[in-house]
């Protein structure tokens, strides 16, 4: 890099180099001489007798070529000022600006550590090097340096002129190369500012600048300074620079820790560092190492007998680093691509950094080690010849195991692919993250049926799509819970249908699952939950390992911190937790996949899902069994695991419960089983604290379970939004009733009949004689539920579209015979549910189900039965009849003011009343503390618009009004306080006077494990 310095006249050298160059001049006239008279030896003898006739001649000559290098090298270098900063900042100033190239010039290893400390591995590009102070150098290191390499070194002023001189007779011998005489300054000043190519070229023009640079470094810096920056850049061969990478690449110590014998070995490599690499050249090195003590000697460093002893000590290297295996080689290979996305990307085999990473060396070893061995096991059996596994913490997605592969370095199954960041399809382990979509959207609850029956849905361009369980066997009615823990195609299709592709691709991607993109999923269709789109074994981990964090989440991280080499601390952004799904979604999916009880009818009893603490796992099998996985977690521990072929040539037979679930299950146990790892893991020894802990918003309702259906024995969990939602027909309300029930019978226009089903009268306690536990018919749920749609005429099933078209209707001019399908009982227009034809078809298969089994399914309450009938068979049905329930319901009406003591009702006869206390029920199922209820008319239809009131033993009111739409009938009182008190009830009419009987709760129940009550006032008028 060239340089001009101001007014300087032409060819002059600079202020700041004037006086440098007073004591540089001699050396460089003695060296420019010293050419002459090798162009003398080589000139004839004619041409040599002219010029030695002649010495003024040359010595012009010699000053003339002096004068004329010295304005060129001011022209070429500038070191004043010095830069700032440590002297690794000043070499990294030169060598930028002298030595284009990658950054940093003066490059430094990082180290990586796994979380308990322990080296995992050195990362470096052009070499090693760790950048030292001279007081971390073994001061024999140092001596021997200086004895060796320049003798004079603190008492020359950059050049030691005797050994110019020295050089140049040798130099009369070989006129073909001009070499020697450089000092530890000179060979610093060609490691600083001279490019590689440069630094041996055996030209004038290099030593004499070479001469002059080293005289203006001795102006610039001491000399301990020199030696510093001369050590640190000096090649010690076996790509160690440095005495430091030196000291760990041959001895496995710091540079501070060497023996006088391994600091003298060392000392003579900077000569000849590729010859007398000691891993190649043991003898070499060892020779070179008596020159050095022989040359201590000399200069009074150490007696004869003294360097024999040290020579005569044994040197021991440690393992060659470049023969060493890779210690989890594929993690290193994710925390490079890691650490370059992150802000302002250091560069790992430049910049010197300390990694602290997540991994545990441990785990990581088990991992490989159970990987390799289960592929040997399982390999032949299932043609089957590699596998993947990652681990990570729950509740911060620390990496702790990361194996990409059965063999990094075999190349018969690409072992250096990490197919934990390889994209295939996960078959069914991609279906815990629909149905927490599901759940989170609140369209199922695991109480619901979905109805395993064969369905056949058109594709276009292509031939239509009908998707078949594993073992090919239709099951009828199952509950969300038993279609998740077996792993049934039929009813995940209907729950992506009901969804929706967008909605599952959104999700999916908030819980971790980020490369599954839009295309993906459309590409795939509703096959797109079970995998029929690409997805890599380390999102899927991530999503499950959201589902284990209560739904929240947080993106996988390999480092705990990272520093420099001096420990400096570097910033690292903390990522903040995302709530993907509700927390009671996430229970509600790790509540089913650790059922051991229900994935037994498909899976067996003790499948390898099952480990010996609470464990949630999923597996996934795809066609032609291409792929395996299994991915699961405990309360402390998620895990993922591939398993099959890189080349996705297709295994023999494999599953995911017979492929990947015994290598997850034999690393899940050895962890378990490991004291050790529990702690790593912050696991208790207490067995019971590995139980998942439900979150507060969810609760769990027990209910009589039909026949046809296999259900919790405690009773079925439900989100609290879900029951706040379901609050009128009750959470089983898509899944079965427990209840009184009438008849539905349809007789169409061709005189006909039919039971088309039951429908609900009133829901009904536990022990009631009169009750049924009974099936309800799939009336669709999320895009694909009903919706009511407004008619004039059954033949009109249009709503109106201008104001002009809904004046008549809003006036109340429709025909009468419709009011039976009224939607609510304030509706102004008739109305019939509006079934997609999807949805018709799924009812019309329950319908022919339960047919040919001789039972009848629940169509809905009666209140709305006749617009469900309607809505299903159109204008083919005359008339609905609805039978009369199998007692009066008047006997279950509670008349007179009652005091209630937990759930003992006590009645007192009252006179005439609008509303009368059809049914009390204490529970959990409200957000908080509670009086909750609803209003329904005769028929049991709800009604808004209708006040109750609530008075406390303090003579406190407070008036809550029966709710409209979607929540049509309901009030709530919330009780901001749980203390002991007596509330008094009573449903006013519109001039505020009581319209019912007074009741009496005394809160909270007696039996101390409920914290709400549920009212239903029914009114005496349809």
């Amino acid at each position: 890099m060239a340089h001009t310095f101001g007014n300087d006249p032409q060819g002059a050298a600079p202020p700041r180099l004037q006086s440098g160059l007073r004591g540089a001049r001699l050396a460089a006239m003695v060296a420019i001489l010293g050419v002459l008279l090798l162009t003398l030896a080589g000139c004839t003898a004619q041409e040599q007798a002219a010029l030695r006739r002649d010495t003024t001649v040359a010595t012009t000559i010699a000053q003339s070529e002096f004068e004329r290098r010295v304005a060129a090298y001011a022209a070429t270098y500038q070191l004043a000022p010095r830069p700032p900063g440590d002297l690794q900042a000043v070499a990294e100033s030169y060598m930028r600006r002298y030595q284009p190239g990658p950054e940093p010039r003066v490059f430094e290893s990082s180290y990586v550590y796994d979380r308990k400390g322990r080296l995992l591995a050195e990362l470096f590009d052009e070499g090693r090097r760790i950048w030292v102070p001279l007081s971390s150098m073994s001061p024999d290191l140092v001596r021997a340096i200086v004895a060796t390499e320049d003798a004079s070194f603190y008492t020359n002023a950059g050049v030691d002129r005797r050994r110019i001189a020295g050089a140049l007779l040798r130099n009369l011998a070989n006129p073909d190369q001009l070499s020697g005489a450089s000092t530890i300054t000179m060979q610093l000043a060609r490691n600083l500012f001279m490019p590689p190519a440069e630094r041996f070229a055996p030209t004038l023009d290099r030593k004499i600048n070479e001469v002059l640079l080293a005289q203006e470094l001795t102006e610039l810096f001491t000399k301990d300074e020199i030696l510093e920056l001369y050590l640190n850049l000096a090649y010690f061969g076996h790509l160690a620079y440095g005495p430091e990478a030196a000291a760990r690449t041959y001895f496995r110590k710091s540079a501070i820790a060497l023996t006088t014998a391994e600091a003298t070995l060392l000392a003579g490599l900077p000569q000849q560092p590729a010859n007398l690499d000691p891993f190649i050249n043991l003898d070499g090195a060892k020779a070179r190492q008596r020159i050095v003590l022989d040359l201590m000697v000399r200069r009074g460093l150490l007696d004869a007998a003294e360097a024999d002893r040290i020579f005569a000590e044994p040197i021991v290297l440690a393992a060659d680093p470049n023969r060493q295996p890779a210690l989890a080689p594929h993690f290193l290979q994710y925390l490079r691509g890691y650490v370059a996305g992150l802000p302002d990307a250091p560069v790992l085999g430049r910049d010197g950094l300390l990694l602290y990473t997540t991994l545990d060396l441990d785990m990581q070893t088990l991992g490989e080690q159970i990987v390799r061995e289960q592929v040997d096991a399982l390999g032949p059996r299932f043609a089957m010849s590699n596998a993947a596994l990652v681990a990570l913490k729950p509740g911060t997605a620390e990496i702790l195991t990361m194996v990409g592969s059965a063999g990094f370095d075999n190349d018969a199954i690409d072992g250096q692919v990490n197919v934990v960041l390889r994209e295939r399809q996960p078959g069914s382990a991609l279906k815990p993250v629909l149905y927490a979509a599901a759940f989170d959207a609140g369209i199922i609850s695991p109480a619901t049926v979905l109805w395993d029956l064969s369905t056949t849905w058109p594709v276009t361009g292509t031939k239509p799509y009908t998707p078949r369980n594993y073992d090919d066997k239709l099951r009828g009615p199952v509950t969300a819970r038993m279609a998740l823990a077996n792993s049934l195609n039929v009813p995940a299709v209907k729950v992506m249908e009901g969804l929706g592709l967008e909605h599952f691709r959104k999700t999916a991607n908030r819980m971790g699952v980020t490369g599954l993109s839009q295309a993906d999923v459309d590409r795939a269709g509703l096959a797109a939950t079970l995998g029929g789109s690409e997805v890599t074994l380390f999102d899927l981990a991530t999503a499950y390992h959201t589902i284990a964090n209560g739904g929240s989440y947080l993106p996988p991280s390999p480092l705990l911190r990272m520093t420099d080499v001096r420990g400096r601390p570097l910033p690292l952004t903390a990522p903040k937790p995302v709530q993907a799904v509700s927390p009671a979604a996430a229970w509600l999916v790790t509540d089913i996949l650790s059922d051991n009880d229900a994935r037994t009818p498909l899976f067996g009893a003790n499948s390898r899902l099952k480990l010996s603490q609470p464990a949630a796992a999923k597996t996934g099998t795809t066609t032609s069994y291409r792929d395996n996985w299994t991915v699961g977690f405990t309360r402390y521990l998620v895990a993922g695991v591939w398993a099959g072929n890189n080349d996705g040539h297709p295994m023999r037979n494999a599953t995911g419960v017979t492929g990947a679930a015994p290598i997850w299950n034999a690393f899940m146990e050895a962890v378990i089983a490991d004291p050790t790892l529990r702690r790593t893991l912050d696991a208790p020894d207490d067995d019971a604290a590995w139980a998942f802990v439900p979150p507060e918003d969810v609760a769990r309702v027990a209910q009589p379970c039909p026949p046809e259906l296999r259900c919790p024995a405690a009773g079925e969990w439900f989100s609290r939004a879900w029951l706040a939602d379901h609050a009128l027909g009750g959470p089983y309300a898509d899944a079965y009733q427990h209840a009184l029930f009438s008849r539905v019978e349809v007789e169409q226009n061709d005189g006909r009949r039919t039971v088309a089903g039951l429908c609900l009268q009133q829901r009904a306690a536990v022990d009631d004689p009169d009750a049924q536990t009974v099936l309800a018919a799939p009336l669709g749920f999320g895009v694909l539920a009903p919706r009511w749609r407004y008619v004039d005429t059954l033949a009109d099933l249009e709503p109106p579209t201008t104001a002009a078209e809904a004046a008549p209707l809003l006036a109340g001019a429709f025909d009468l015979s419709l009011r039976p399908f009224l939607p609510t009982p304030d509706a102004r227009r008739p109305a019939v549910y509006a079934f997609t034809g999807r949805a018709v078809e799924e009812q019309r298969a329950a319908l022919a189900w339960a047919g040919a089994r001789d039972r009848l399914l629940v169509l809905g309450a009666c209140a709305e039965v006749e617009g469900i009938v309607r809505g299903l068979y159109g204008e083919s049905v005359r008339q609905v009849a609805i039978s009369a329930p199998p007692r009066a319901l008047a006997t279950a009406v509670i008349t007179g003011t009652v005091t209630l003591t937990g759930t003992q009702i006590a009645a007192v006869d009252a006179g005439p009343i609008d509303y009368a206390l059809a049914s009390v029920d204490n529970d959990n199922n409200c957000p908080g503390n509670y009086v909750m209820g609803r209003v329904v008319n005769q028929t049991g239809a709800p009604v808004g618009g209708v006040t109750v009131q609530m008075v406390d033993q303090w003579g406190n009111r407070t008036l809550a009004t029966s709710k409209g739409g979607a929540e049509t009938g309901a009030f709530d009182f919330p009780l901001y306080a749980a203390g002991p008190r007596d509330l008094s009830i009573t449903v006013l009419d519109s001039g505020g006077n009581a319209a019912s009987p007074t009741v009496t709760l005394r809160y909270p129940p007696e039996d101390g494990a409920s914290r709400c009550y549920h009212l239903v006032w029914r009114g005496n008028e349809g």
